[in-house]
């Protein structure tokens, strides 16, 4: 065993420094048919993706299933279907149910039903119908109210009264925008435009940020994970081609930049995509041909030979370990949500517990031995503690 541990510390020591960072993992694919203009959103810890639209030649099929995602298992589940065949519809979530509605019938037509989603019971509820039938419309949470732009105007739901309100807004919407919310203000893309709009609900101003340095685009993939804002892939409104680069805004610096690796996948537009955690996940689309790949923009923590502890009254023993790992904490981390984290030399996520004792016990018992770096995070964000531990 010891010959295995010196073993395994060289191969530690050999690779960089501690860091965190993004990385992009295939995931479990789409698990029914390819396809395009689907609908996503997120409900706690997993993410929904659904109805959609094939069209080929003389072919056109729009669908209604609708699917979980949990990306512990890298699996998905199908749920009820959405009561209609539709695609390019917009939602958003309220509390525990997801919200959807709008979009195209089979024929292109714009629709404005618009439904309730509960993941408990898994049943859809016919809700009041949407202020404006249309396809392509960008749905957004803030504040735990619901938000549709449809066709160049922003309405907000009321869901005690069952009922749709104007927004006073100045950004131009139009179908198949991009948009991601931060801070409790959504940034918007117009399709086609390099404008950025800001726009806070709290004081109902618009503001124009920094240009989007990439090429103005239609139908993209957006999102925002760890209070970053993300705009990539779609159709160049420059050239007329599918893209595949990615861009990184940031709202403190108020700039854009690339992201540092570029992504992996095909060229496509269409794109839906939901967030969990720190994670963003989003797939199908289409390039002429419709896909049915899901990829995963995840933040993991790779491992290296610095050791990081921010603070004192942390303690994890034994090291090296075969059954269990034992974690005392004081009375303040415990109750500041403090979470365990367990990682491999590639910088998967293998173990994750909330610590809310002050002794806790980890089983590793299962876990291939080897080398993993052991990450104590405070608030989900904060690292108090790296540390690498040896699983023999």
């Amino acid at each position: 065993m010891k010959k295995q541990i010196a073993a395994l510390f060289c191969l530690f020591i050999s690779l960089n420094g501690f860091c965190d960072k993004y990385v992009w993992n295939s995931k479990a694919p789409y698990p029914s048919f390819a396809r395009h203009r689907c609908a996503a959103f997120t409900i706690g810890n997993k993410g929904y993706m659904g109805t959609g639209h094939i069209n080929s030649g003389s072919i056109s099929q729009a669908y209604s299933d609708w699917w979980e995602f949990d990306p512990s298992s890298n699996s998905w589940t199908q749920k009820a279907d959405y009561p209609l065949q539709r695609f390019a519809c917009a939602g958003f979530v309220i509390g525990n149910k997801g919200y959807l509605g709008g979009g195209n019938e089979q024929n292109f037509g714009d629709r404005d039903e618009f439904y309730e989603f509960d993941p408990i019971n898994n049943t859809w509820t016919q809700k009041a119908n949407l202020p404006v039938a249309n396809g392509g419309g960008l749905g957004f949470t803030i504040n735990g109210v619901g938000y549709m732009a449809l066709f160049g105007s922003l309405y907000t739901y009321n869901l005690t009264a069952n009922s749709w309100s104007p927004v006073s807004c100045s950004i131009p919407f139009q179908d198949y925008s991009s948009g991601f919310v931060i801070n409790n203000k959504v940034y918007v893309l117009p399709q086609g435009s390099n404008t950025l709009y800001m726009f806070d609900p709290s004081t109902g101003i618009t503001t124009v940020k920094a240009t989007f340095i990439g090429d103005g685009r239609y139908a993209a993939c957006s999102f925002a994970v760890r209070g970053q804002g993300y705009i990539g892939l779609g159709y160049s409104w420059v050239n007329g081609t599918m893209l595949k680069d990615f861009y990184q805004y940031d709202p403190a610096a108020n700039s854009w930049d690339t992201i540092p690796k570029s992504f992996p996948g095909v060229r496509r537009d269409y794109v839906p995509s939901f967030t969990i955690g720190d994670n963003a996940y989003f797939g199908t689309g289409s390039n002429g041909t419709n896909l049915g790949d899901i990829w995963g923009y995840e933040w993991k923590v790779s491992v290296g030979v610095e050791e990081k502890e921010k603070t004192t009254g942390i303690s994890l023993f034994p090291n090296p370990a075969s059954d269990f790992l034992h974690i005392t904490l004081s009375d303040e981390m415990v109750r500041s949500k403090t979470v365990f984290k367990l990682y491999n030399l590639n910088g998967k996520e293998m173990l994750s517990s909330s610590l809310s004792e002050t002794n806790s016990k980890i089983d590793i018992s299962m876990l291939p031995q080897g080398v993993y770096l052991s990450v104590i995070l405070r608030n989900d964000h904060e690292t108090l503690s790296a540390k690498k531990i040896i699983k023999y």
